[in-house]
Order: C-alpha cells, then structure tokens, then sequence
C-alpha cells in the first residue's frame, strides 16, 4: 500500500513539471536558447572555437548624423571588431537590427526604410551587413511655436525661436532632434534667466504616415520672471569689512534674475584669495513676490601663504625662491608678497603692499621695493628700487601706471659708475584668452605689451631718456593638434648721456626666450675689449611649428633672428629643434639650438624653459 501510494504521487509529480517545462518553452523570446550540459570531451573545443570569430559590422546607405544614430541605436554594433557571443545570441541580436534601424532613422524623419540585411559566417569569423534605404522624408506641413507669458519678449527666447524656425519650417523634412533640442534649450534659459514658473501647454508631433506629412505645435509659458534681491554676507567673523565685500557686487537689488551674474560673484569672491570657500543661495523657494533674497556664505583662508620653489634654466642656471603671501593684513582687505630669489648669476629680494582699489577684482595701489644683483658673463650691476603704482583692468588690457627711484651701480669696461634715477613708467598687457587655465597650453591665443618709461634731469636724474617698447606672441593650432608660435619685440631709446644709462635698462639679446643657439645676452654692442655693453634698440623675431609625435610629447622646429644694437643693426639668427612636454606643473621645453653667426653664436647649445605659454 504505501509502495504503491509513493509511486502514484511521484507520477503525478513528475508530469505536472514536464507540463510547467512545456509551458515555459513556449513563453520564451525568439533566441532563447535552452541548453544541455557539455560533453567533457566536446566543451573545451566549442569554446575554443567561438573565441577565436570575430564579429564585422558594416552598415550601408547612410552616412553623417543618420549613421552615427543607426550605429547608435544597432546592439550588433558593440561586438563590432571583437570577438563573437554565442551563435543564438549573434542571431538574435541580427533579428532585431531591422526594428533598431527603423526606429534610428525615425527622428530624422524618415519612416518608410527599406531595410536588407544579411549574417553570413566564414571560416575567419561573421559578417552582419546592412544596406539601408531611407526613402521619402515626413515633410512638415504645419509649425506653431508660441512663447507667452514675460518672456515672450525676453531676446534670449526670441533668438532661441529665431534659431529653431530654421529647421523647423514647413516644408522641410522632419527634424525630430532639433524639436528635442529646442525644448531643451528653453529649459536651460529658464533656469538661467529666472523664469522657475514655466510650463509646456502644448507639446507634440502628429504624423501622418499615409501622407508622409507632420505637424508641430509647442506652446511654452514662462509665467513671471523673478528678480534678485539683497546681497547679503554671512561669514564667522568680519573677516573683510562689508564695505569691501560690497565692492565685488555688480547685482542691483530688483533686477531680472540671471544665473550668470551669481557666478560671476562667486568668481571674483574666489579668485580674491581671502576665501577659501564661497557659497552662494539663491533659491526661488525663497523668494517674496518674485524676488529672491542672495545669501553668500563665505569661509576664510589662512592669513598667509608659504611659497618654495627651485628650478633650472640655462640662462639663470640652478634657481630657488623663497615666498610669504599675506593675504589679509587687515579688514579693509591690504596685503602684501615678499619673496627671495637667488640664482647662479642673480639674486634678489623684493616686495610689495597692495591696497585694494574702487573695483577690488581689478584695481589696486601698491608700494614696492627691491634689492637685485646680477653677475653674468655680460652684464655686472647691483641696485636698489623703491616705488608705487595703480593697477586696473579695462577690458582685456591690465594698465600700470608707476613711478620708481632708482640706484644702480653698473660695471661696464672696467669702469663702475653709480646712476641715479626717477622713472614714471606706463605698462598695458592684454592677454587672449583671459581664464589662467586656458594660458598654460594654448590652444591658440595672443599676448600684447606696450612699455614705456623714461626720466629726466631735471628730476633728481642723471640722465634723461625715453624707451618705449612693443612686445607680442601669438599661437594658432590647427586641426591636426600641430601649433605655430610667433613673437616679437621692438624697442628702441632716446637718451642724452648713453653712458648714464644702466645696464639694467639697455637691450641685450640671446638666450632661452629671445634668440637661442646664443649665450643668455650675448647680443648687443661691444666695447674695445669684447665686453657686450647694450645697446639702445632692440628688434627680435620668432616663428616656430609645433607638431605632436605622442601624448604630451612635440617636436619643434624653431628660428629666431634679432639684435640689440645703437646705429644699424647686424642681425643675428638661430635655428633648431626642440622637444616639449605638457608637464602637469606645465610646458617643459627642450631647445636645442644652432647659431647662424659666429661668433658670438654656438654650433649646439642647450635651452631649457619651464612656463605657461601666454
């Protein structure tokens, strides 16, 4: 009895799976593979074959955006060049290419493909092809875009329309991603310009596929516009005077909202180093009748700054410098640098103290002092410096204007003479693009510099003069990565007593950044005896082309001509090739360069350079 009741349970059991089985087998997806498990002797050469096939994936009929979206859209692809799946499930991904096509091309408005494709296997692998027939566009029959509410005015909406209405016209075929495209774009200026009401009222696309034709209506509300209100500071302590803080706002309480001017405050709060963190809130929550109140958080920095640094360059030798930056001396935001340099030919130690002007992002008095010596092989002299200026920016261009004491005591031809000197100076720099981070390595860019000083002796000077002095670099890059670097200097000096001029003052050339394949300001006049003295004008040129040969790595070809002289000028050149790398602290240079004339030029001489490009 209990044999025969165990068996009858165990038969109905069993059936009752082979049904569940059966049912599972026919629910299953087209390409579900169920499989058995491998013969011990069979397995290992099964999968030895498969890894050795590869996949091809060539798509035919389309090209530009349309193939970059079918490629896109076709799962085959991802096998594309590697190695095959299982044969199930390559042929289960080609049964759904067709439907993957389609619906790829679909957003460009074509919606009758004819569609052939083809999964062959060789003896080195398969090969899915697909030639695509796009046929006959959905033409547009009918557009209706509206914006309403406030911004129904605003410029930035009526250029986002205008731009729109280009490719959405009737007429046209039906451009699906630029719809898309659009409706992102109205988003992203609401967020930026204050509309946080907004709403789609209307948003679709009819198509009429018997009639190939389409229809787009989009009706957009922006609601009101909200305003910024108060900008108000919050920071541990009064860190900097409100006052000055006060002086970084360009935002008027009342005017439109726009994200940009918010940023534009975090920016300048930041970039004054008197805080480490600068947090903005300005949330729409917030606001009263349409105006959000501004809150700015803001976290100190340390009051000073340590700088150590040492480095090398061919015309200076082993270099070191040692800084202190203090970055608040007090509330109303006056500061100061300090800093030792000393190198194998020069050495000196040099200051300044900074007052913050109107506009604190950009304008500044100073106070500054140095002590400097150089004993190279053509220049000897050791002089003093005491001096201010005020600095300011106007648009591109970084003015200085300023007025330094000078002594210097200078060696030229044996003689040691003492100069004393009171030069007002005039210093404009403009450099493109302005961001630091886009200066290291340029792209491209340009670098400008007019100087001029002078003197007088009927002001407490021994001689008087006038040099001005024009200075530029450019750089281009072209598509292949490569780059071509020019530059160029032109000075020149007016002066009654020539010999009262320090050396400091007079042009010199030759050298890592002027003309290499020479001996660092070996380029100038001579006395008698070979001694270089300078000379009172100055002319220099540099074309160089840059081509990449790895990550990081270029090679460069370069030629500088040029020369410091006092009646005509002899010039000079230098050629060479160059090895640069984008170092992480930045371009390290590698020049190695052949002077044209010699003397005073050498067959091979090394130039090192370390520093952002503009």
């Amino acid at each position: 009895m209990m044999r025969a009741m165990h068996s009858g349970i165990d038969s109905a059991f069993f059936r009752r799976v082979k049904t569940l089985v059966l049912l599972i087998a026919l629910a299953s997806p087209p390409g579900f593979v169920w499989l058995r498990p491998a013969l011990a002797d069979e397995a290992p050469e099964a999968s030895r074959e498969q890894s050795t096939l590869s996949v091809v994936v060539v798509v035919e009929g389309v090209k530009g955006d349309l193939l970059a979206n079918v490629l896109g859209y076709l799962e085959i692809n991802q096998f594309n060049g590697k190695p095959a799946p299982s044969a199930a499930r390559l042929k289960y991904l080609h049964r759904q290419a067709k439907t993957q096509i389609a619906r790829a091309l679909q957003p460009f408005g074509y919606y009758h493909p004819k569609i052939e494709s083809r999964l062959e296997r060789g003896d080195d692998g398969w090969r899915a092809s697909y030639r695509v027939t796009p046929g006959e566009p959905v033409i547009v029959k009918a557009v209706d875009l509206r914006i309403s509410g406030e911004g129904k005015d605003d410029p930035a909406y009526r250029e986002a329309l205008k731009q729109a209405r280009k490719k959405l016209k009737p007429g046209q075929p039906l451009d699906q991603a630029a719809y898309e495209a659009l409706k992102k774009r109205l988003q992203v200026l609401a967020s930026q310009r204050g509309y946080f009401d907004v709403e789609f009222k209307v948003s679709e696309i009819r198509i009429d596929l018997p009639n190939n034709a389409a229809s787009i209506r989009l009706h957009y509300e922006t609601g009101q516009r909200y305003r910024l209100g108060q900008v108000r500071f919050r920071q541990p302590s009064e860190w900097i005077w409100e006052n000055l803080l006060n002086r970084y706002v360009r935002i008027e309480p009342g005017q439109p909202y726009d994200s940009r001017d918010l940023q534009q405050l975090q920016s300048d709060l930041s970039n004054s180093d008197y805080y480490s963190e600068v947090e903005i809130i300005a949330s729409p929550e917030s606001a009263k009748d349409h105006v959000i109140p501004v809150e700015v958080r803001l976290k100190p920095r340390n009051p000073r700054k340590y700088i150590l640094g040492i480095g090398y360059g061919t015309d200076t030798g082993v270099r070191g410098k040692i800084g202190v930056t203090g970055r608040r001396v007090n509330r109303r935001g006056h500061h100061y640098n300090a800093e030792l340099l000393v190198s194998q030919i020069k050495y000196g130690i040099a200051g300044e103290y900074i007052i913050p002007g109107k506009d604190p992002r950009n304008d500044a008095w100073g106070i500054r002092g140095s002590y400097e010596e150089e004993h190279s092989e053509n220049r000897d002299y050791k002089a003093y410096n005491v001096g201010g200026y005020y600095r300011y920016r106007d648009g591109l261009w970084l003015k200085t204007y300023a007025l330094d004491y000078r002594v210097e005591q200078f060696e030229v031809s044996g003689q040691k003479p003492t100069s004393t000197l009171l030069i007002p100076s005039a210093d404009w720099s403009r450099t493109f693009p302005p961001e630091l981070e886009k200066r290291i390595y340029a792209a491209s860019g340009t670098w400008l510099q007019l100087r001029l000083r002078g003197a007088s002796e009927s002001l407490i000077s021994d001689t008087s003069f006038v040099q001005p002095l024009v200075s530029g670099k450019w750089i281009h890059s072209f598509g292949n990565l490569s780059r071509v670097i020019a530059r160029s200097a032109v000075g020149t000096t007016w002066v009654d007593d020539f010999s009262a001029l320090p050396t400091s003052l007079r042009f010199f050339s030759g050298g890592d950044r002027t003309i290499r394949g020479y001996q660092y300001s070996i380029i100038g006049p001579t006395a008698p005896n070979g001694d270089v003295t300078g000379g009172k004008h100055l002319t220099e040129a540099s074309l160089e082309y840059e081509y990449p040969i790895k990550e990081d790595w270029s090679l460069a070809l370069f030629y500088d001509v040029g020369d410091a002289f006092n009646d005509q000028p002899e010039y000079k050149a230098g050629v060479g090739v160059g090895l640069h790398w984008r170092s992480p602290i930045g371009p390290v240079r590698i020049d190695f360069g052949h002077g044209l004339d010699q003397p005073p030029g050498d067959n091979f001489r090394f130039h090192l350079t370390i520093g952002p490009d503009l």
